[in-house]
């Protein structure tokens, strides 16, 4: 053992699919070791109150890190990585200095690549290494840990082992995928965690990221901020946002982001893809107590039960209920209401396949609907598990039939049809909240017959509003092809060139205000930039619009 261990930022260009990680030659002398960290597990108590437990705090083995040999010069002399026990070994010169670092990398070739980085020190790759030894002829034993840096009252030394822990926590998820699928292969994803990463938004560089986040662009953002939110501990957080992950790169993020609680009535694309990442954050630990620590000592954070808690509002437009039929489908633990122990792989396959290539918006309706043709032994126990949430029984991807519309007479029927030549009046409701609750948006669907050039209407029937109009395609990978151009206009127009087939076009207030609008659907006779005395709607500017950035919290 070396008397020092410390954490250093390496800056790195990160790049994927590295190929310099080959086998090590068994010539020289053979360097051995394990990498550990400390674990900070959660304490919870009856009043609802979760916290760091530092005082059971664990040495936990690094999986799979990237381990490399460094002389004096900062040549790398031979790298490995560490084994499911944090073990490594690898073969360097005999009789020269070289000092041992561990990366803040988990990889294996072709399979997987994910690094932490310090977001706030040009996305620098954090590692821990010792001092520099001599190797002289004989069998080298090198240890690495990574320590909390909790003295007891507080955080007096390197966080050391923070990102070790927030790898540890995505290989935990990894793991629950690689069990269901042994030929997964996970793209590049990098980790942002800062201890100045703050709960503000701002400049990411400095570290205001808002929240512990994923942001549709294979980079997860986690909280740092000691004595207020610090993330790297609180593993049902960091698999929920590596949950964000698997639905963008494996399945459909269809999930509009924004703000959500388990509590509220939400849009349905966001409902299910924040319950599945709440659901899958119990799944891939195999523990139903959803914790996030925070506050002064990390001692003031909160919890709930995936499985066993309250109802809060519940339905198909509830992240809570989503949460709960999906850790009841897989949990082996069943209630009255719960008859089904799926496990993991049936979940699994419908998210890669069937939920992937829905033509409707993701949602619980979708996932049931393909669920239950999948297994349909199971049919009669996963409608009484959905029954449960007061969702009545799920016959197709677009929740045709509800009953329960959570007091929002908008809300139904979930999904419009719109034909060409016609018009119909949809409606929009803040009474949720705005942006991405319940009331929103107006989902409509479009038959397109033939070829051609179309044009979509939608025309204010209240003072004040701004209809806006998004236009998706209804196959894989299901993006949106086509926003309306107006910004803070009664009126809005859509043209855009289709092919024969389906479509979905998502109708909202810009202002949000509570409204209603006409929207009409037409074959386009007339030039896009050009105004006529029939249409004088086109003669407003056109301007280029883009949709916002999604984060998914």
């Amino acid at each position: 053992m070396w008397k020092m261990i410390y954490l250093v930022l390496v800056a790195l260009l990160f790049m994927s699919g590295c190929s310099e990680y080959t086998d090590i030659s068994k010539d020289g002398v053979k360097i051995s070791g394990q990498v550990t960290y400390d674990r900070v597990p959660s304490a919870i108590s009856y009043g609802g109150i979760a916290k760091l437990d530092y005082e059971h705090t664990k040495k936990v083995s690094s999986k799979y890190i990237v381990v490399k040999a460094i002389d004096k010069d900062g040549k790398i002399i031979a790298q490995t990585t560490t084994d499911k026990d944090g073990k490594y070994s690898l073969y360097v010169p005999a009789n020269i200095d070289v000092k041992i670092r561990a990366y803040a990398r988990m990889y294996k070739k072709d399979f997987w690549d994910v690094s932490v980085v310090d977001n706030t020190n040009l996305k620098s790759l954090y590692v821990i290494e010792g001092e520099y030894h001599n190797t002289t002829n004989k069998h080298n034993i090198r240890d690495l840990h990574a320590s909390s840096g909790w003295d007891g009252e507080g955080y007096s030394g390197t966080r050391n082992a923070a990102p070790f822990a927030i790898l540890d926590s995505i290989n935990q998820a990894m793991d629950k995928i690689r069990n269901a699928d042994k030929k997964a292969k996970f793209p590049q994803l990098t980790v942002n965690w800062s201890i100045n990463n703050v709960a503000a938004a701002g400049d990411v560089d400095s570290g205001q990221i808002i929240t512990s986040n994923y942001d549709g662009a294979r980079q997860l953002w986690i909280l740092g901020d000691a004595n207020s939110d610090t993330d790297e501990y609180d593993d049902h957080i960091i698999i929920h946002e590596w949950g964000h992950y698997f639905e963008d790169q494996f399945s459909r993020a269809d999930n509009i982001g924004g703000s959500h609680s388990p509590g509220e009535a939400l849009d349905i694309r966001v409902a299910f893809g924040e319950g599945w990442g709440n659901a899958f954050s119990g799944i891939a630990t195999d523990n139903p107590i959803y914790f996030d620590t925070s506050g002064y000592q990390q001692s003031s954070g909160w919890y709930m039960d995936l499985e066993n808690g309250a109802q809060q509002n519940p339905g198909w437009y509830s992240e809570g209920s989503v949460q709960r039929i999906l850790y009841d489908l897989y949990d082996k633990t069943n209630e009255s209401h719960d008859k089904t122990s799926l496990g993991f792989k049936p979940i699994y396959e419908v998210l890669v396949g069937a939920e992937k290539n829905t033509p409707a918006f993701t949602s619980i309706f979708s996932f049931i609907d393909a669920l239950k043709k999948e297994n349909s032994s199971q049919k009669r126990n996963i409608d009484k598990t959905v029954a449960y949430e007061r969702i009545n029984k799920i016959d197709d991807a677009y929740g045709s039939n509800r009953t329960n519309n959570a007091n929002s007479q908008v809300a139904t029927p979930v999904y419009k049809k719109l034909s060409i030549g016609h018009s119909i009046t949809v409606c929009t409701r803040n009474n949720y909240g705005v942006y991405n609750k319940l009331g929103n948006r107006d989902f409509i669907k479009v038959k397109i017959d033939k070829d051609g050039t179309y044009k979509f209407d939608a025309n204010s029937n209240n003072y004040g509003s701004d209809p806006d109009m998004i236009l998706y395609e209804t196959t894989y990978p299901h993006k949106d092809i086509a926003i309306s151009s107006y910004e803070g206009s009664p009126s809005d127009t859509l043209i855009v060139n289709l092919k024969k087939g389906n479509y979905l076009l998502d109708v909202y207030d810009a202002s949000f205000n509570n409204s209603c609008s006409t929207v009409t659907l037409r074959r386009n006779t007339n030039s896009y930039n050009k105004s006529t005395s029939q249409d004088k709607s086109v003669s407003k500017p056109n301007r280029a619009r883009r949709l916002p950035k999604r984060q998914y919290y």
